[in-house]
């Protein structure tokens, strides 16, 4: 699959990127320092920068990795958050997961307090690196952007959601809350970003934040799905976490079948915002991708 080899080769000039960002393991003070390199390096799948790259060079036209170097700094930022809100959700007073990514978590290696403070030193770090772009009103753009997506009003709002819903009965509108913030804020960042750097007209912005949005949907519903019926080895982590912790999820409120029928319909919705777009094909292999997560 062409997507495979993309996500390959695009992976490499991101962790250069992030190992030049971050500070090394035994920086003083090393626990904070450590505790943020293990998180961020544990394996990923790196879905929002890559997909920030793929974006990107669909809207400029053809496949340059030397065109991605300026959109290091954002794409380096957006996994910096993403891996501080797993820090965080991973917590005991959270989600109180042990595993991540086929790993201890950042609380079990680190401790609690460290884990913390390592959450929001990559939050800070992001901002600070989207700072230092060079050019002042994409700076301030980007960073518009992605305090926006991680603010109340996005990420953080979807999780403040979830955790006073557990062990609650919820609609189906606060579900959808919950599964757009939580992980299609970012996601649609990640879109955002990618035209904010190629100056790409409204509409063009529009068409690639709904497809962020639907996506970001289906792809946490399946994400719910595998949750019920999947593997630690499909997963990187223990199955089953949302229901001891009784959280809201598709399955649980409208059962697997209808979640699943869900699904492919946002999966055939993404497809059709981006399928007249030319040199679309990464983002259509990452649908057809989503669609093969299917149980």
């Amino acid at each position: 699959m062409l997507i495979q080899e993309y996500f390959k080769s695009r992976e490499k000039i991101l962790l250069s990127a992030m190992d030049e960002y971050l500070e090394p393991k035994d920086q003083y003070p090393p626990e904070i320092h450590g505790a943020m390199r293990y998180s961020v390096f544990t394996e990923g799948k790196r879905l929002r920068p890559i997909l920030m790259f793929a974006a990107y060079e669909m809207l400029i036209g053809r496949k340059n990795i030397g065109r991605l170097k300026r959109l290091l700094p954002a794409a380096c930022a957006l996994e910096f958050i993403h891996t501080a809100s797993l820090i965080h959700d991973d917590l005991p007073s959270v989600d109180n997961s042990s595993e991540r990514r086929g790993q201890p978590t950042c609380h079990v290696k680190f401790g609690e307090a460290t884990a913390i403070l390592a959450g929001d030193a990559l939050i800070t770090r992001a901002i600070e690196i989207l700072a230092d772009i060079k050019q002042p009103k994409l700076a301030l753009e980007c960073i518009q952007i992605l305090t926006r997506a991680v603010s109340t009003r996005g990420m953080i709002g979807g999780q403040a959601v979830d955790i006073i819903s557990a062990k609650k009965k919820v609609n189906i509108t606060t579900l959808r809350y919950i599964h757009l913030k939580k992980t299609g804020a970012l996601l649609q960042a990640a879109m955002e970003l990618a035209c904010a750097f190629d100056n790409a007209e409204e509409n063009v912005r529009l068409t690639l934040g709904n497809f962020a949005i639907n996506i970001g949907l289906s792809y946490q519903i399946v994400d719910d799905i595998l949750d019920e019926v999947g593997s630690f080895e499909v997963l990187g982590k223990n199955p089953g976490e949302d229901a001891r912790n009784q959280k809201a999820t598709y399955p649980a409120f409208i059962g697997l079948e209808k979640s699943k029928k869900e699904a492919l319909k946002l999966l055939r919705d993404s497809h059709n915002l981006i399928k007249n777009m030319p040199n679309n094909d990464v983002l259509i292999e990452f649908v057809d991708m989503i669609r093969q997560r299917l149980p």
